[in-house]
């Protein structure tokens, strides 16, 4: 699978289990961003390229775009962790 089509898989996902239409940027310069911008009315999700070459990395961004969304709120860092021991 080359680059474009994870990457659709992953926006797929995200609204998949969000049941929302989101935008999905990757960012090509910043390869660990990580950020969830809810204050648009289509969440925009900008994940760091590293999303492409750590598959761990990727499901922690699908993970925290995801619960931030449903949420309606940024996830802090303790929350997010206990968010994933539990999956």
């Amino acid at each position: 699978m080359d680059d474009e089509q994870f990457i659709e898989r992953i926006h797929l996902k995200i609204e998949r289990l969000t049941q929302r239409r989101v935008d999905l940027e990757i960012d090509r310069e910043e390869v660990n961003q990580l950020q969830v911008d809810l204050g648009l009315e289509v969440p925009r999700v900008v994940l760091g390229s590293n999303v492409l070459r750590y598959s761990g990395f990727a499901r922690m961004c699908i993970e925290y775009a995801v619960e931030s969304i449903r949420q309606q709120r940024t996830i802090d860092t303790l929350e997010f962790h206990l968010l994933l021991a539990r999956n």
